[in-house]
């Protein structure tokens, strides 16, 4: 592939979305976005430097010539969720038939007690993440936008390096260890992400980053806090979402992703200084298990300055039929829905025509 018909066609649609794109994530204009994208191969196997590379370019390349979208594609360096947990010493497991997995090493939350702070330059996979930010550099010239890597947060990374049961258990029984032990998971995501920035080149990162509609120069971290669906919401106000905030602060705005249902927690949300965009799948057709109720992310986030991604699936009757409970003009949003080539454009138009109704009248 031509890396350099890959940068003009880049340079092309950001000169046609991007300023619209970052006004939006900055709060500085209301309503909605619409976004829809082939699926690619970036959260797949990711077994070297060079798959990682050869599968975000392709991506990226394919995203490029969807001219129904108003988002922007960016490279990943993507090799799998434990990334910090290998950094406390889990072992990463690569497959060839799907993305890698980690072993928890711990049994027990006694384990963790006194446990070392980890020197990211000794783990693999952290090492990993930044030959694939140099590859990219190098590869296309320092031209194309890149993200941080999946940042699970402290709380998510607490399970996968402990028995998870123990850690939550540990939320009552033992909370002055377990919030000891995310503060040295929290100071090593802002170690290791800062190293990537440096390493990316700040005016290089797209923000907030991973799953999220993102521009070189625009706001925040996106993490990703599946246990905030799991957890109760007396959990998540003492647990999670302090070390949350604790990002939000470091990185000037937080983007939180958590699959399942999780608007039980969502309007707490709004007490967190920096919290600019929340990422959750809504409606039945969105391809998660237990999707939110629309009518509950609405009432969770409406009047508030967060903005809300729904990624609502491929069926566009159910889309619509979704929007109709989701959709609000006191709501900032972007609805994600699922790419079918042969109908995005008509897909892109019907859903516009639906929301422009519901902000406009």
């Amino acid at each position: 592939m031509d890396i350099l018909q890959v940068i003009d066609r880049y340079e092309q649609r950001r000169e046609e979305r991007g300023r619209r794109l970052g006004r939006f994530l900055r709060n500085e204009e209301q309503g909605f976005l619409i976004v829809q994208h082939p699926v690619g191969k970036v959260w797949g196997t990711c077994n070297s430097v060079e798959e990682v590379y050869v599968n975000n370019i392709e991506y990226v390349w394919a995203a490029l010539q969807v001219d129904w979208t108003d988002d922007l594609p960016y490279l990943t360096p993507w090799v799998g969720t434990g990334v910090y947990a290998n950094a406390f010493g889990c072992r990463y497991v690569f497959r060839s038939d799907n993305a890698p997995h980690v072993h928890y090493l711990h049994r027990h939350i006694e384990e963790i007690r006194g446990i070392e702070y980890p020197d990211y330059r000794e783990s693999p996979i952290m090492t990993m993440v930044l030959d694939c930010i140099d590859c990219f550099n190098e590869q296309t010239h320092g031209r194309l936008p890149i993200a941080l890597t999946d940042t699970q947060s402290a709380f998510d990374t607490a399970t996968l390096i402990v028995d998870a049961c123990e850690v939550f258990a540990a939320c009552y029984e033992d909370e002055q260890l377990l919030v000891g032990f995310l503060q040295k998971i929290n100071d090593l995501i802002i170690e290791f992400s800062r190293v990537q920035i440096a390493r990316i080149g700040p005016e290089l990162v797209a923000r907030p980053g991973h799953q999220m509609p993102s521009l070189p120069g625009g706001p925040g971290i996106s993490v990703s806090d599946d246990n905030l669906a799991v957890a109760s919401p007396l959990v998540n106000r003492k647990i999670a979402l302090p070390a949350d905030r604790q990002l939000a602060d470091a990185f000037g705005g937080l983007a939180l992703h958590s699959c399942g249902n999780w608007t039980h927690t969502m309007p707490m949300l709004r007490e967190l200084p920096n919290m600019m965009l929340v990422e959750c799948a809504v409606g039945r057709s969105s391809g998660d298990p237990k999707p939110n109720e629309p009518g509950e992310v609405r009432r969770a986030l409406a009047g508030s300055p967060i903005i809300a991604k729904a990624r609502v699936g491929d069926d566009i009757q159910n889309t619509l039929s979704v929007l109709d409970k989701l959709a609000d003009s006191e709501l900032n949003l972007i609805v994600e829905i699922g790419y079918d080539e042969q109908n995005a454009e008509r897909n892109y138009r019907l859903v516009r025509e639906k929301l422009e109704k519901i902000y406009h009248g």
